[in-house]
C-alpha cells in the first residue's frame, strides 16, 4: 500500500471518528437535557401535588374553626376580603397576611376565606330568594395554597347541621344495662340515643323497642289542631316532586339494637300527592335491628317496617361529637359554644356554677304548684322582697296564681329541693306566659297540663319563641303519671325521665334514661325549640357538622 493510499484511510477514520464523537457528544447533550428537562419536571409535579396538601389542610382546617363556632378564615393576618365591600381574595404576595405552614412540608403554604351564604347578599342556590331560608349554614370556602411558586385554588361548597342535643324530640345518653328507652312511645320527630352502659348482644338490650303501636314519624299528622296552633308551621322542602312539610327526622342509636315488634313502624312509605313527608330523612344505627318485625339475616337484621331516604344499614356518623350534657360540664355559650372563666378558681365555670351566678339567690326547700289551690312568688334577684306587685322587668321570679292558674316565670331560677306541678281533683290545667329556665337539684313531677299562652291570654304562636319553660332536674322527671295531660316545654333529666301514661309532648327530652310505661304517650319535636331555648339550659350550644356539597379547583397557577 502507498503512503498516499495509508494517508487517505487515516483521514477517513479521523473523520469517521470525529463524526461518531460529535454525534455521541450530541447524544449525550440531548439525554443531558432530557433528564434536567424531566428532573425539572419531577420536581414540579411534585410541587404541584403537594401544594395539593395544602388545599386539604386548608379545608380540614377552616371545617374545624367553623365546628368551633368560628368564622373559618385561616392564615388572613390583617387582610380583610370583604374590605370596601367588595370580595377579594389575598394573594400569596400581600403583605398583610399570614399564611400557615403544612406540618412537616416547610415550603407549603395555605389560607382559607369563607363567605356565608346567608347574608352576602345573593341567591346563591338560585331559588329566587336572596339569602332565604335554605342558604342558612351553607358557606363557599375558598382555598388556596402555595409550595416554592407554585400555587392552587379550589372551591367547595359546604352545609353545617346542628346535631345539639335540643334538635330532637328525644335525646338519651347512657342508658341502663336493659336499654334506654323501657316501654312504648310515639315521636314525631328525631331520635338521639348514645347508649354507652348498654350490654351488647340479646334482647334485653334493645335501645328502643318499638312494639304494639309504638312508631317514630316525620310529620305532625295525628296532632290536635288546638295545640298544633300553638306552635309555628313546620318547614317545607321539595320531596319527589312535591312541596311537603317535615320535621326532618332522623333515627340514630350509637350502641344498642332497635327492637321492632307488632305494628311498630320508622317512618312510613312515601305518599303522592298530601302535603307532608312521610320518610325519615336518615337512619343511622351502629348494632342493627331485633324483634318479630325483623328479618334475620344473619348480620344487622332486615326490619320490615323501616322506611327512610338512606335504607336501614347505614352506620351511626358522628363519632364522639355528641354526649349527654351533665352539670358539671363547662358552661358553654348558647350562640358560639365558648367557655367561660371563673376568676376566682382559675378554670372553666361548669355549668351549674354559671347558672347560680345567673340565677342569684336560691330557693332552699320544696316547692309545690297546685292548680286552684295556692299562690306561690319567688323573685331570685331579690328574695326579701315578697310581694309580687314589686318585681321589675330585670328580676328573676316564678309567680303563679291560682285563682287564674297562670304561672309567670321571667330568667332562671335555681331550686335546692324538689319541684311538682300537681292538681286538685279534676281541674289539672296550668298555663304560663314567658321566658325561664329552671335548675332543680332534685326532683320534679309535672302532673297538670303545662301549656304556654301569650300575655294578652292568646294561644296562637304562643310556643317556642313568645313563651318557653325549660327545666332541668339534677336527678329524675316524672311527666305525665295520670292520663291525658298536654304538656309543653323543654325538659332534661341528669338521671332518669318517667312518662307513663297517654300523655302529649309539644317540645324535647333529653335524660339518660327514660321510662315510657305502656300506655305510648305523643312526643312532638319543635323544630324552632333549640333557637328559643331559654337562656341558661344546659346543652343549649351548636356542635355543628359539615357535609360537602361540591369541590371544585379554580385558577391554577404552575
Amino acid at each position: 500500500m502507498s503512503i498516499s493510499n495509508r494517508s487517505n484511510q487515516r483521514g477517513v477514520a479521523l473523520l469517521t471518528a470525529t463524526i461518531f464523537l460529535a454525534l455521541a457528544m450530541l447524544i449525550l447533550a440531548y439525554m443531558a437535557s432530557r433528564v434536567v428537562t424531566q428532573n425539572s419536571h419531577v420536581t414540579r409535579y411534585v410541587q404541584f401535588t403537594d401544594c395539593f396538601q395544602g388545599l386539604e389542610s386548608a379545608y380540614a382546617m377552616c371545617v374545624v374553626d367553623l365546628e368551633n363556632g368560628n368564622d373559618g378564615m385561616i392564615g388572613l393576618g390583617a387582610y380583610d376580603p370583604f374590605d370596601g365591600g367588595t370580595f377579594t381574595l389575598p394573594d400569596f404576595d400581600a403583605a398583610d397576611i399570614a399564611p400557615v405552614q403544612v406540618p412537616n412540608m416547610p415550603n407549603v403554604q395555605f389560607m382559607a376565606v369563607v363567605e356565608d351564604w346567608d347574608d352576602d347578599g345573593l341567591d346563591n342556590n338560585g331559588d329566587g330568594s336572596v339569602d332565604g331560608d335554605e342558604e342558612n349554614w351553607v358557606y363557599t370556602l375558598h382555598l388556596l395554597a402555595n409550595n416554592a411558586g407554585v400555587q392552587r385554588r379550589a372551591e367547595v361548597v359546604v352545609k353545617a347541621t346542628d346535631v345539639n342535643v335540643w334538635r330532637n324530640a328525644i335525646f338519651g345518653g347512657t342508658g341502663q344495662s336493659g336499654g334506654l328507652i323501657n316501654g312504648n312511645v310515639s315521636v314525631h320527630g328525631s331520635v338521639h340515643l348514645l347508649g354507652t352502659n348498654i350490654v351488647p348482644g340479646g334482647l334485653a338490650v334493645a335501645a328502643i323497642d318499638l312494639s304494639g303501636a309504638s312508631l317514630i314519624h316525620n310529620n305532625y299528622t295525628g296532632l290536635d289542631v288546638g295545640l298544633r296552633s300553638r306552635i309555628p308551621a313546620l318547614p317545607q322542602r321539595t320531596w319527589n316532586g312535591e312541596t311537603v312539610e317535615t320535621l326532618n327526622a332522623k333515627l340514630r342509636v350509637k350502641r344498642g339494637l332497635v327492637g321492632m315488634s307488632g305494628n311498630s313502624e320508622v317512618g312510613e312509605p312515601d305518599v303522592a300527592g298530601n302535603a307532608w313527608k312521610e320518610t325519615m330523612d336518615g337512619t343511622f344505627i351502629n348494632d342493627g335491628w331485633t324483634g318479630n318485625s325483623v328479618i334475620d339475616d344473619g348480620d344487622r337484621g332486615d326490619p320490615k317496617a323501616v322506611f327512610s331516604d338512606n335504607g336501614w344499614d347505614e352506620m351511626y356518623e358522628l363519632g364522639d361529637k355528641v354526649s349527654l350534657p351533665v352539670f358539671s360540664d363547662p358552661w358553654r355559650d348558647p350562640l358560639t359554644g365558648n367557655t367561660v372563666l371563673n376568676p376566682i378558681t382559675g378554670v372553666n365555670y361548669t355549668h351549674e356554677e354559671y347558672f347560680a351566678t345567673l340565677a342569684s339567690t336560691p330557693y332552699t326547700g320544696d316547692i309545690t304548684i297546685n292548680a286552684k289551690t295556692t299562690n306561690f312568688f319567688y323573685n331570685a334577684t331579690r328574695p326579701a322582697d315578697t310581694n309580687p306587685a314589686n318585681r321589675l322587668p330585670t328580676d328573676d321570679y316564678i309567680l303563679f296564681n291560682c285563682a287564674t292558674n297562670l304561672l309567670e316565670i321571667h330568667g332562671q331560677v335555681q331550686i335546692e329541693g324538689n319541684v311538682s306541678f300537681t292538681g286538685q281533683g279534676s281541674d289539672k290545667s296550668i298555663n304560663y306566659t314567658g321566658r325561664g329556665a329552671l335548675l332543680v337539684n332534685g326532683d320534679v313531677s309535672i302532673e297538670t297540663d303545662l301549656l304556654a299562652v301569650n300575655a294578652n291570654g292568646t294561644i296562637v304562636n304562643s310556643f317556642p319563641a313568645a313563651n318557653c319553660l325549660g327545666i332541668m332536674a339534677s336527678n329524675n322527671m316524672d311527666v305525665g303519671m295520670t292520663s291525658q295531660l298536654k304538656i309543653m316545654g323543654a325538659f332534661y333529666a341528669q338521671n332518669r325521665i318517667r312518662s307513663q301514661k297517654q300523655t302529649t309532648v309539644l317540645g324535647t327530652f333529653v335524660s339518660d334514661y327514660f321510662d315510657m310505661g305502656t300506655n305510648v304517650p305523643d312526643i312532638y319535636q319543635v323544630p324552632t325549640l333549640a333557637e328559643n331555648l331559654p337562656y341558661g339550659m344546659i346543652g343549649a350550644y351548636p356542635i355543628l357538622t359539615f357535609l360537602q356539597l361540591s369541590w371544585r379547583e379554580l385558577g391554577v397557577d404552575v
